[in-house]
């Protein structure tokens, strides 16, 4: 059985490292839930570890989880914290110094929309009301009743071409970042904390008299991650607190630990019984605009909707943005605003920068890759279209298919063991950009075949060839 809260908190920290807010978590669930691709479910979705977070009581809490991310380097929440720098997680294929043209030319059989991978960029357009909306001919998550096996149609291309590889860069200073955020909200923090550093660089900042908590986490080399808590006008303030005595000694110690012997933890007596109305959708766009021109990194250059993700008992409505004109999937922002104004914020920054020009295998062989779990489960990628925002809160455009399912088969001894598959024939293929999570390089923008059935169902395979691939293990 797929657990969707788990995958939602690994796809989470997958596509921003920098939120231990509950209430994101919650939103993310939601949609997670209905846009897994393929039949495997939320199983077909990027997956990360979460065994810093198993069986923690922390990661029920939003102010505890908030800081003992920070504290462990992954950017959420926190006291004042000194720069720590980690070690360099490396990308699984070298950079190269001298970028040369990202793919050849269109290869014959491609279906004629096809855009080579370099011209991808800005290729969500945005529709009359400034909406982004996904592009291509085929739009939406895949959605199947059971396992799928692929299988290339007669005349599908079996050359090989190249590709561009690339990652957000940050030149930002985090805690520059941090003092200039904290002065344009108000928000003054005291006392300074060193906590051992596992992960990577991280700067936060944290006011007890109100529960609000800012945080910056920097990898070396990478984006800028950054979150915003206002803890004690959550609506999920008091209702995480553990009610056993050993749950909430767990949490002071998690606390304690990141943060240090002298600062209070944050007491659930302090929540905020906030009134007023749930926001519009225009009024939170408004609120979450207004809230983000003080990271300085968001202007009016950032389509930002509220796509109907939320809870509706929470009273709060979450705001997404992106640039108008960008692809990378994860250059983002999620604002959650309730009655009050903003209640947590999360997003990154940094420019898109080019690893360099890489072989991409033949969409033949995207097809063989297909059936190998490391690529359709373990390293799935996601492009724009599949992961667009959908005006009326709709899980996907693309229409669900016909189909009937075979009788069930009654047991009888000695019978042949009844497993549902179906074969599809790939018939066109495309060569997009998306996105995926290499877990020790971090997230990376990466060419893509997007394979194409005759039902207008499409899967998409990470394109970059084996040679090109650093499988590294553990010991």
């Amino acid at each position: 059985m797929v657990d969707h809260d788990d995958e939602a908190l690994a796809r989470l920290r997958a596509s921003d490292p920098a939120t231990g807010s509950h209430p994101d978590l919650r939103t993310l669930r939601a949609r997670i839930a209905g846009k897994a691709p393929d039949s495997l479910g939320a199983d077909r979705a990027t997956a990360v570890p979460d065994e810093v977070w198993r069986g923690s009581r922390a990661a029920t809490l939003p102010w505890v989880a908030a800081t003992v991310a920070l504290a462990l380097g992954m950017g959420s929440g926190g006291y004042v914290l000194g720069a720590r720098s980690g070690e360099d997680p490396g990308v699984v294929a070298a950079r190269e110094a001298d970028v040369g043209p990202a793919v050849d030319d269109a290869l014959p059989g491609l279906s004629p929309g096809a855009q080579p991978v370099q011209d991808m960029e800005g290729s969500v357009p945005a529709s009359q009301d400034g909406v982004p909306t996904s592009g291509g001919t085929v739009e939406g998550a895949n959605y199947d009743p059971g396992p799928v096996r692929l299988v290339a149609g007669e005349g599908l291309p079996e050359e090989r071409t190249t590709g561009e590889v690339r990652t957000l860069v940050s030149a930002l200073d985090a805690e520059e970042f941090l003092a200039d955020w904290a002065r344009s909200l108000g928000l003054d923090g005291a006392g300074v904390v060193e906590a051992d550093d596992l992960w990577g660089a991280g700067q936060g900042l944290y006011d007890p008299a109100t529960g609000r908590m800012l945080s910056v986490h920097a990898a070396d080399g990478g984006a800028l991650n950054y979150s915003y808590e206002d803890s004690y006008r959550s609506p999920w303030c008091r209702e995480m607190v553990p009610s056993d005595e050993e749950g909430r000694a767990q949490m002071a110690q998690e606390w304690t630990d990141a943060m240090g012997p002298d600062v209070p933890m944050p007491d659930p007596a302090n929540c905020r019984e906030v009134a007023g109305e749930t926001p519009t959708p225009e009024q939170a766009v408004a609120a979450a605009r207004d809230f983000l021109t003080g990271t300085g990194v968001v202007g009016e250059d950032w389509d930002l909707v509220a796509p109907g993700w939320d809870d509706p008992t929470s009273g709060t409505v979450a705001v997404e943005g992106r640039p108008a004109d960008s692809s990378f999937q994860e250059l983002t922002v999620t604002v959650t605003v309730g009655p009050e104004g903003v209640v947590s914020a999360w997003g990154v920054t940094g420019e898109p920068t080019s690893l360099g020009t890489y072989p991409v295998i033949s969409p033949v062989e995207a097809v063989e890759r297909h059936g190998r779990r490391e690529f359709s489960v373990d390293y799935g990628v996601s492009i724009p279209e599949d992961l667009s925002w959908a005006d009326d809160g709709a899980s996907t455009s693309m229409p669900y298919p016909e189909y009937e399912m075979p009788e069930p088969t009654p047991p009888e001894p000695g019978m042949k063991i009844p497993m549902l598959i179906k074969d599809k024939t790939v018939t066109d293929a495309e060569l997009v950009r998306g996105t995926m999570w290499t877990q020790t390089g971090g997230s990376l923008e990466v060419p893509v075949w997007k394979l194409l059935t005759g039902d207008g169902m499409h899967y998409t395979v990470m394109a970059v060839a084996d040679e090109a691939i650093d499988w590294q293990s553990w010991e």
